[in-house]
């Protein structure tokens, strides 16, 4: 799993394949459905879309469509990169029934093959990898669907993003690195619950999660500033002994407001004597692409640093593999 992690930067400067006469959206309203590994890449581009246009967008991971979506008559983009997840193709089924306008984005399967039956627009990424793996690619395939005037700022931004990250990743000795085993090493086999506090942490910090579930099989849970400030804060004082052997906090900084800031700095002094807390502060750069992906390596090399220190495949997903099995009687 881990050339995967390291290839990154390149699946970020690859040209993908389109389908005939291809082109950008032009809607403004967009609903997005996807699932785990693919998913995260429709919650992408609903962070670009939220910061660079006013497009209506929401991101659905279920099997169907609401009443109100149906109603919206929205433009919705599938992204499943295997192409045959469950979940999505039941929406597409929803959106030819209720004669939606969609597109697609995966690298065959069923969603490929009723794309083409149906004349709709796809983006075709490379196959033979896992879900998780695909990231860079699932990420530069979104941003084709960008509309024109934002589009090519952002394909700039991923081939930025890519050298960055290729940068990086030459030297496996470098401090993301070490910062990377550092905490794999402090998570060990205790449960990670992560903060975050703005849209992109908060993306990001679900991609940690998702990553340490799979890659590491270990448990993560996530919480957004300020809502566990409501909440959630009051859960470390019930059983302080068993919060400070069994759990670690990790905080996700960025470009916060300062507010939020002031919050994180307040969870340190409140938890700090219940739980140990990890603060990891992120690069603050023009280029959202390249902001997203430095946390989101981190967060890679945790989860498989994590596995190698558990003793653990990284590619093992049987429970998965069982549990779909199972779905199909």
């Amino acid at each position: 799993m881990l050339e995967h992690v390291l290839n990154l930067g390149h699946q970020l400067k690859t040209d993908l394949e389109t389908s005939e006469e291809f082109t950008s959206f032009d809607n403004e309203r967009i609903l997005i459905v996807g699932m785990g590994g693919s998913g995260v890449a429709g919650d992408v581009l609903k962070l670009i879309l939220n910061q660079h246009t006013n497009i209506d967008v929401e991101v659905r991971k279920a099997y169907n469509l609401t009443k109100s979506q149906i109603a919206a008559r929205p433009f919705c983009l599938f992204i499943s990169y295997s192409g045959n997840t469950e979940e999505t193709i039941s929406v597409v089924k929803d959106a030819i029934d209720q004669n939606l306008e969609w597109a697609a984005i995966s690298s065959g399967g069923e969603l490929l093959d009723l794309a083409t039956k149906h004349n709709k627009k796809f983006v075709k990424v490379p196959d033979g990898l896992q879900p998780r793996a695909a990231f860079g690619l699932m990420t530069k395939a979104v941003v084709n669907y960008l509309p024109n005037q934002t589009k090519e700022s952002f394909i700039n931004a991923c081939d930025e993003a890519g050298n960055y990250l290729n940068n990086l990743t030459e030297d496996t000795s470098n401090e993301v690195f070490e910062i990377s085993r550092d905490i794999a090493n402090q998570i060990g086999s205790k449960t990670a619950v992560i903060y975050a506090g703005s849209d992109l942490t908060y993306l990001v910090a679900q991609r940690w999660k998702t990553q340490i579930n799979e890659n590491s099989k270990s448990k993560a849970f996530v919480g957004f500033m300020p809502e566990v400030h409501h909440n959630e804060i009051l859960s470390w004082e019930a059983d302080p002994d068993g919060s400070k052997n069994n759990f670690i906090l990790i905080l996700l900084r960025g470009d916060d407001h300062k507010k939020i800031d002031n919050r994180f700095e307040l969870t340190k002094e409140l938890l700090g004597s219940k739980v140990d807390v990890l603060d990891i502060k992120n690069i603050s750069s023009d280029n959202l692409i390249k902001d997203l992906f430095h946390l989101v390596l981190i967060g890679d090399l945790v989860s498989v640093n994590l596995a190698d220190h558990l003793n653990i495949d990284p590619f093992n997903i049987d429970a998965i593999e069982n549990l779909k099995k199972k779905l199909k009687g």
